[in-house]
């Protein structure tokens, strides 16, 4: 009798604790859902804003303006065309920036500096002309760099959202345009650039 009893007390005990870790179990697939679902929202809602702050779109003809290098050098958009022209708009403090800067150095730059139907320009947001000298003496980056103290360049193309890239064709059309930092959309950027110029 008493060992019956044990053994009853054995089962539900047995019972019990697996019950428990099956709704620990359950609870646990239940957040990690939860926390998809927020974060698959969340990307949707910032794709959302940033398409709805870039005001120009892919295949339009890009704005006529000008730009004076560090190295003192103007160049104007009309006058680009017949090159494929990347526009990095960036800032110094952005830290997403800093992190895409050695990939267009190593990645971009390295690559195409020699060519004549290429240029590479990154374009500081409300940064002056001595703050691009200083940072691109600083970092020893080898690329074109031009201010725009009062993002008068940046707001023919967006409200928000650095750093931004825009790939203009040897025809002026605008071809590609991504915002962030991330490795493969890089990869693929990159691979549209060598398309445009094997063309």
């Amino acid at each position: 009798m008493l060992m019956n009893r044990l053994w009853y007390f054995i089962f539900i005990s047995v019972m019990l604790l697996s019950c428990a870790q099956s709704r620990e179990k359950k609870d646990a697939e239940d957040g990690d859902q939860e926390q998809a679902e927020q974060k698959q929202e969340s990307s949707s809602q910032e794709s959302n804003e940033i398409e709805s702050s870039t005001l120009i779109a892919e295949g339009e003809a890009v704005p006529d303006f000008s730009f004076t290098t560090t190295r003192g050098r103007q160049y104007s958009m009309e006058g680009l065309e017949g090159k494929v022209v990347l526009l990095n708009f960036f800032a110094t403090w952005c830290p997403t920036c800093m992190k895409e800067m050695p990939a267009l150095q190593e990645q971009v730059w390295s690559k195409y500096k020699d060519r004549d139907d290429f240029i590479l320009v990154s374009i500081g947001r409300e940064q002056g002309m001595q703050k691009m000298k200083d940072f691109k003496a600083e970092k020893g980056y080898g690329f074109h760099f031009a201010p725009d103290t009062g993002r008068v360049i940046y707001s023919m193309f967006a409200e928000k959202y650095i750093p931004r890239n825009v790939v203009v064709n040897e025809q002026g059309a605008i071809v590609y345009q991504g915002t962030g930092y991330d490795e493969q959309e890089f990869a693929s950027m990159l691979q549209l650039i060598e398309r445009e110029l094997a063309d």
